[in-house]
């Protein structure tokens, strides 16, 4: 039986994006087939997750190797020396091992380094640069990729060409990790307002939260008393601006409450209870709180730019993220209307488009595919 090595060393404790991407597909893989071997960092795996991984026929490796950067590059390799027994490779994050020869399926999540490298820090130029070596090999040398979105495929031949235009596969992503969300009364958050939009994701430059912000302050007057906007997540990038432009806003009255990093259950108690939720990012891969939204069953305002609209399709409301005013007039729009039951439905229809089980049918297909002598 053919061996398959996973690389899992991007997955973290603290469940972000990436790390739910690889863990639900790991968890949907064909194991008929094949002997896979998971790579995981010590103690880096959620709990619930080890669990369920331990119920499939997966086996489990710990093994100490970073997640992003060159130390990753000289421990994968001496990995690779020592381990030399697998048939085939399947990276499923941007960070492509350099020392990786094996037969490789390679899964390219978004090239946001390279329309906000400032977002890199120190270095930043270098890192870029870094970053861009790692994709390109990794472009050469798999023999299949996957982009999670079109839009993800474009920017790939945009940025590095047409040459690797044939062996790009698109595969969308899915929701169903949503289901393990239990909606309980909440321990860590009390939300101040009656009705509220809601924000989840990093404050990250891309985010564009400075612009949201700016919105906010710029339709205050026109919001109704009870209604605000819930900001979750980690605000370690925050700007002073931001926080003192928040201050601001908040000291007529409270609008804008910033929860901070929140449990699964009590983010599902936000998305549960809140009347939209507001994605004005400028850049996705693909844009996992689009489900996020569908499946909670509320109305989204969204982004027109990158791979949103491609996700969302006709199931939400657009606006221009570099247009404050539009970002205000949006807001004021949405509340001021009474009735989206027209936009749940788009949106439940548009949910059956996408599923984890689906991406992991066709990963496992694409890996069969690496022996397929036609």
């Amino acid at each position: 039986m053919k061996r398959i090595l996973i690389d899992g060393t991007p997955i973290s404790c603290q469940i972000d994006g990436l790390t739910q991407y690889i863990l639900n597909v790991v968890l949907r893989l064909d194991y008929s087939a094949y002997q896979y071997t998971l790579l995981l960092r010590p103690n880096q795996c959620p709990e619930h997750y080890l669990d369920r991984l331990r119920e499939t026929n997966v086996q489990i490796e710990e093994v100490d190797i970073s997640p992003i950067g060159p130390l990753r590059d000289i421990q994968f390799a001496r990995y690779l020396r020592k381990c030399c027994h697998f048939d085939a490779v399947f990276i499923p994050s941007n960070q492509f091992p350099l020392a990786l020869r094996l037969p490789t399926i390679y899964v390219v999540h978004d090239l946001i380094y390279e329309q906000f490298p400032e977002q890199l820090g120190k270095l930043c130029r270098l890192k870029r640069c870094y970053l861009r070596h790692v994709l390109k090999k990794g472009l050469m040398r798999a023999k299949y990729v996957i982009a999670v979105s079109n839009y993800t495929k474009n920017e790939i031949i945009r940025c590095y060409g047409a040459q690797y235009q044939d062996k790009i596969q698109v595969v969308y992503e899915g929701w169903e990790h949503l289901l393990d969300y239990q909606i309980e009364p909440p321990q860590n958050i009390n939300i101040h307002f009656q009705k509220y939009m809601l924000y989840v994701g990093s404050s990250r430059g891309h985010k564009n939260l400075s612009r949201l912000i700016a919105a906010i302050q710029q339709c205050a007057a026109n919001l109704p008393e009870n209604f605000g906007l819930v900001i979750v997540g980690n605000q370690q990038m925050f700007t002073a601006q931001q926080l003192q432009v928040i201050r601001e806003i908040n000291s007529q009255r409270e609008i804008i409450q910033l929860t901070g990093w929140l449990r699964n259950s009590d983010l599902a108690y936000c998305f549960q209870h809140a009347n939209a939720f507001i994605f004005p990012s400028l850049c996705e891969g693909f844009g996992i709180p689009v489900l996020e939204a569908y499946f909670h069953k509320v109305p989204l305002l969204l982004s027109n730019q990158s791979s949103l609209p491609e996700v969302a399709g006709e199931a939400a409301i657009y606006f221009n993220p570099t247009d404050i005013n539009d970002i205000a007039n949006t807001i004021i729009r949405f509340v001021q209307e009474k009735n989206h039951d027209d936009l749940i439905q788009k949106q439940t229809c548009r949910m059956k488009l996408y599923s984890w089980k689906k991406t992991a049918i066709t990963i496992s297909n694409i890996i069969t595919s690496i022996w397929d002598t036609k």
